[in-house]
C-alpha cells in the first residue's frame, strides 16, 4: 500500500478498506495500523481511549440501575 492509502483520510476515501479490517483485523488492521504515520496512530489510540472511557461509564451506569431495581 502507498502512504496515501495507508491513512485515515485514505480510510475515509476507501470504505473498502474499512470492510477488509472488519473481516480481519489481525491481519489486515494491524497492518493499515503499522502503515499509519506516528501523529496517526496518536489519534486512533486516543480515539479507543476516549471508547473504552465511555463505553465503562454507560456499563457503569447499566449495572447501577440494575441494582436500583432490584433493591
Amino acid at each position: 500500500m502507498d502512504a496515501s492509502v495507508n491513512s485515515l483520510e485514505g480510510l475515509m476515501k476507501d470504505p473498502s478498506q474499512l470492510a477488509d479490517i472488519i473481516k480481519d483485523p489481525a491481519t489486515h488492521g494491524l497492518d493499515f495500523y503499522n502503515g499509519l504515520s506516528g501523529k496517526q496512530k496518536q489519534y486512533v489510540l486516543l480515539a479507543a481511549g476516549i471508547g473504552l472511557i465511555a463505553y465503562a461509564i454507560y456499563v457503569g451506569r447499566q449495572g447501577d440501575n440494575n441494582q436500583s431495581k432490584s433493591a
